[in-house]
């Protein structure tokens, strides 16, 4: 249901997964991805969960920069589509 309603969501929710949190985190975040998709509130929560992960959580401080690289990345690609949907694509 997410991914035909919330595209850029689904991504997140990816993220989410692969992310080194523990499994009441990712089941929460998970269900305000579902229902709300990508809003400020979402994105700004999913940055504090993992600024708040020890450092202990990640394997070493590669892993812990490639997360934050990801999440990066997701964020962007949310705000280059928000964007884009401003512009009038007229010939």
């Amino acid at each position: 249901m997410t991914a035909n309603k919330y595209p850029e969501a689904q991504k997140m929710i990816l993220f989410v997964t692969r992310a080194p949190f523990s499994e009441e985190e990712k089941a929460r975040l998970e269900e305000m991805l579902t229902a709300n998709g990508m809003t400020d509130e979402s994105t700004d929560a999913v940055h504090q969960a993992l600024l708040n992960l020890p450092k202990e959580a990640f394997k070493d401080d590669w892993q812990r920069a490639k997360f934050m690289m990801d999440f990066g990345n997701v964020l962007k690609q949310w705000q280059m589509t928000l964007g884009s949907k401003k512009f009038r694509h007229n010939k």
